[in-house]
């Protein structure tokens, strides 16, 4: 390997030093670690890809994941769009009597779903 530089240190790649390829660089060993607040080593493990760093699931969840109007956790599936935000499904409720809310048709009170029973529609 010639002239090949390491992804985060910029530093030259040596032949007889471990590498890993990812992300289109090449890194060395030790360097391709999380870009949180762990620096967990992602060799060998999955990651996600952000602004060009290597992140941990728990890491990128926790920096870029939508969060969840009621309880404000990681929204990591599908997600219920509703009053100009993202609900987990079994968080979006009727602010009433607190049963998730099924169906198309709710209605709104001081900018809360409420379930159509509970509105009197």
């Amino acid at each position: 390997m010639t002239d090949v530089v390491c992804g985060k240190c910029n530093n030259p790649i040596t032949q007889n030093q471990k590498v890993i390829k990812a992300m289109d660089k090449t890194w060395h060993e030790e360097h391709f670690v999380c870009g949180g607040p762990c620096k967990k080593a992602l060799v060998g493990a999955s990651f996600y890809e952000r602004d060009g760093q290597p992140y941990c699931k728990d890491c990128f969840e926790a920096q870029f994941a939508s969060r969840c109007a009621g309880c404000s956790n990681a929204i990591l599936e599908k997600a219920v769009i509703a009053l100009d935000v993202k609900w987990h499904k079994d968080c979006f409720k009727c602010q009433k009597c607190k049963e998730p809310i099924s169906g198309n048709t709710f209605a709104v009170q001081d900018n809360k779903p409420l379930c159509t029973e509970c509105a009197g529609i």
